[in-house]
């Protein structure tokens, strides 16, 4: 069963990375448009601009739940670090299981945040005339505290059991 959740995992963050890469890369070239429609034809994209500010959500969102993968996101993780080898393993399982803790009641609020989205049908841009919800928008926002939820708890069996970290 572990074997299976880490290699998921393993799968997790590459798709994690994918989505990270893409969306930089799309900011990158529908920018360069943006900035050559306004220079030489003094027009732009109406849409683009929410857009682009939503992919800026998503991307920084999606590094945060990736760092959560490499335990490199809180502030706890230096105590750990700073702290005489022998009490490394438990200082580790007390911050993963605070950040598991805090990022649950955090993953609450955004799914609160999400429901009141939708159920207000509010709209964050239109694309012509097609709207897209504020709560499509903002789905990330839960999603990411998901994501670091379970890199957290795979974290932890890591630091429960080290050697089985790479064993596939």
């Amino acid at each position: 069963m572990m074997r299976f959740l880490f290699r998921f995992e393993e799968w997790t963050v590459k798709g994690e990375k994918a989505l990270i890469v893409l969306f930089v890369a799309l900011m990158i070239a529908l920018s360069f448009l943006q900035v050559l429609l306004r220079v030489f034809f003094h027009s732009g994209i109406v849409w683009l601009d929410p857009v682009l500010r939503h992919m800026v959500l998503w991307s920084g969102l999606l590094g945060t739940a990736l760092a959560s993968r490499y335990s490199r996101q809180f502030a706890l993780e230096a105590l750990v670090k700073f702290a005489p080898e022998k009490v490394h393993r438990p200082l580790a399982i007390f911050a993963g299981s605070f950040t598991v803790a805090v990022s649950g009641l955090l993953f609450w609020a955004a799914w609160k945040f999400v429901r009141d989205d939708f159920a207000s049908a509010s709209t964050s841009f239109y694309i012509g005339h097609f709207a897209v919800p504020s709560g499509w928008a903002h789905m990330i926002i839960p999603a990411v505290f998901v994501l670091i939820i379970f890199h957290t708890v795979m974290n932890l069996f890591r630091v429960v059991d080290p050697g089985e970290e790479f064993r596939f």
